[in-house]
């Protein structure tokens, strides 16, 4: 299990050049202190990496992709390779989230071969699982996220960062209890060890996370870390995220 903290901002579809700047200059304003055990990183849309990636050299920010192709090369009009978004000095890429599954009919077999993709060209990918409410309510939730981790995640895969989204609670402003957030977390802890993937592993939290519920998400649940949406391009709110794990 990893010791380190990451914070992954999910932008998705949102900010233009000079928003997204001043997202940037707001966080090397806040003059966050380099802490090894954690990790500032940012996944932008496509076309935002390369001018970010050019503004935060030298500055203790990570970049990242919010999807990749499992091909290296070929006729997939609209989709990125993952060599070229390496290319920008990314070093993690999303995949698999709710939003993908949905919009795009993604399925597991196709998110199990992203991370292939991006393992051989050295970097970590994020994957996201997560139930509906329906399966929630039938209790149903924890057969589905061993699904999605068996179907999705290589056993080979050397570096595991798996973002536990509950599908309802994204965008919703609603949030699991810390409890049942801290349930699914030892779920999967064990689910890892127990099924023989990598002992080197992070669990992160997503789903409506924001200032004033981090505190709980982390304190109580234990998780490695959040993977935040809206909150990531609100200046207030990103700034009071990254002082709580910076400097508490």
């Amino acid at each position: 299990m990893s010791q380190n903290k990451l914070i992954v901002s999910n932008w998705k579809m949102n900010l233009n050049i000079k928003n997204s700047m001043k997202i940037i200059k707001n966080m090397v304003s806040l003059n966050l202190p380099k802490l090894k055990n954690c990790k500032n990183i940012i996944c932008p849309q496509f076309l935002l990496i390369p001018k970010i990636s050019e503004i935060i050299k030298g500055r203790d920010i990570i970049l990242g992709s919010q999807d990749c192709h499992y091909e290296e090369e070929g006729a997939f009009t609209g989709d990125s390779s993952i060599e070229m978004i390496k290319t920008y000095n990314c070093k993690y890429s999303i995949i698999g989230h709710s939003e993908r599954r949905h919009y795009y009919n993604e399925r597991n077999e196709n998110i199990y071969k992203k991370a292939s993709q991006i393992q051989k060209n050295k970097l970590i990918p994020i994957i996201c699982i997560g139930e509906s409410l329906d399966q929630r309510k039938k209790n149903n939730h924890l057969n589905v996220l061993s699904k999605q981790i068996i179907e999705c995640i290589p056993k080979d895969l050397k570096d595991i960062v798996i973002a536990y989204e509950p599908i309802w609670s994204i965008g919703t402003g609603v949030t699991p209890s810390s409890d049942e957030i801290l349930e699914v977390i030892n779920f999967i802890k064990k689910f890892l060890k127990k099924n023989k993937f990598s002992n080197k592993f992070s669990i992160l939290y997503g789903g409506s996370v924001n200032s004033s519920n981090i505190d709980s998400i982390i304190s109580i649940s234990k998780a490695d870390g959040v993977l935040i949406g809206g909150a990531s391009i609100d200046i207030n709110e990103i700034s009071k995220i990254l002082s709580y794990f910076y400097f508490n």
